[in-house]
């Protein structure tokens, strides 16, 4: 998926994640500096009440040594990004494509100051592209809890589709063809 093959038939360098941005974005790969924050994050009960379990202390720093190590495998099974504000310099949250069963699970993390002002649109369709003109994805899902109305509005305007799956999540499906599709001649 994410490794290319040159004219000789050698395989090429994995596509790892690099510097995004958006009109109000910037999206840096996520690199050992950023524990801190990642573990406040994925320890705060409010933020994560909607993506899931809060995590302890050494379970955020478990959660995000895994992340890293992920980004950095010889195939990448990650690639996140923390977003700032690009006129503030003020965190936005986690973003990213991580791969489970095979196939890129897209999601984010805002946090609660920054919720409600288009970012996450913003940012996922920024990562969504990537992930299929840059990495090469022919496919990208989406999970979420019930609960969280404003994504099921956001997964949809994302142009994903809603697909079975666990009776306690929504699942989503977005494959290439449909996003070429949905958005036009220039995109691919």
């Amino acid at each position: 998926m994410n490794v290319g093959v040159g004219s000789e038939g050698e395989t090429l360098a994995p596509i790892r994640a690099r510097v995004l941005s958006t009109p109000r974005l910037s999206l840096q790969p996520l690199q050992a500096s950023d524990m801190s924050r990642y573990c406040a994050w994925f320890g705060d009960a409010e933020l994560m009440e909607h993506a899931g379990a809060r995590l302890g202390t050494e379970a955020a720093r478990r959660a995000f040594r895994a992340s890293l190590a992920m980004m950095n495998q010889p195939v990448p099974r990650a690639w996140l990004w923390v977003a700032t504000e690009r006129a503030t310099g003020e965190d936005v949250g986690l973003m990213g494509l991580v791969t489970k069963s095979d196939v890129p699970e897209i999601g984010s993390i805002i946090v609660t100051p920054q919720q409600g002002k288009g970012f996450a649109y913003e940012a996922l369709a920024c990562i969504r592209d990537e992930g299929f003109r840059r990495l090469g994805m022919s496919v990208q899902s989406g999970c979420q809890l019930p609960t969280n109305l404003r994504s099921i509005g956001l997964m949809d305007k994302l142009g994903f589709k809603q697909v079975p799956g666990r009776p306690d999540r929504i699942h989503w499906h977005l494959d290439r063809a449909s996003w070429m599709a949905d958005l036009g001649p220039d995109v691919g």
